[in-house]
């Protein structure tokens, strides 16, 4: 779940962890699966700690090779939804094979995405919030979360069509 909403369905954050209270939590949310905080699991719980924004699990991946940390990236795959799970992380944005997060700290925002160049653009839509809780309550659903995520073209990807699209004009 990215967002929980309070009983009035306002969305709630969870407060940002110094990451000392994170490496806490995330030892006791382990140790609840009967898992270990390895070293590699510290290591990548610290470099998501220290971003801001979205972050693609690349960059995740290419930081911790910067940071000397040698773990697969195997064991990042299985570490972020674990960080997920324990409410460290937030997946942020899903397009094609693309995957980004976010630190749980982010605030309640939602996403425009670029299909063509991958630019995220952070929005807050009060209208959204409304019509979603209308909507749950229709179907007698307890919304408990939401993750909206708009794709499209942005302004500079539809500036660079058109004048493809006027070359190739005036090109025939």
């Amino acid at each position: 779940m990215r967002h929980g909403l309070s009983a009035n369905g306002k969305a709630t954050e969870p407060p940002a962890a110094a990451p000392g209270e994170a490496a806490a939590a995330f030892e006791r949310f382990l140790a609840g699966r009967e898992l270990r905080l390895t070293p590699a699991r510290r290591a990548i719980l610290e470099a998501v700690l220290a971003r801001d924004g979205h972050f693609p699990l690349e960059e995740l991946i290419a930081d911790l090779r910067r940071r000397g940390i040698r773990g697969s990236k195997a064991t990042v795959y299985r570490t972020l939804p674990l960080l997920v799970e324990a409410g460290l992380l937030q997946p942020a944005v899903i397009a094609g094979d693309r995957r980004s997060y976010e630190g749980p700290g982010a605030g309640h925002h939602d996403h425009l995405v670029c299909r063509r160049c991958g630019v995220v653009v952070e929005f807050e839509f009060e209208a959204f919030e409304i019509l979603q809780r209308e909507i749950a309550a229709r179907h007698g659903f307890r919304l408990e979360g939401h993750h909206h995520q708009l794709i499209g073209t942005c302004p500079r990807c539809l500036a660079t069509e058109r004048r493809s699209e006027a070359h190739e004009t005036v090109s025939q």
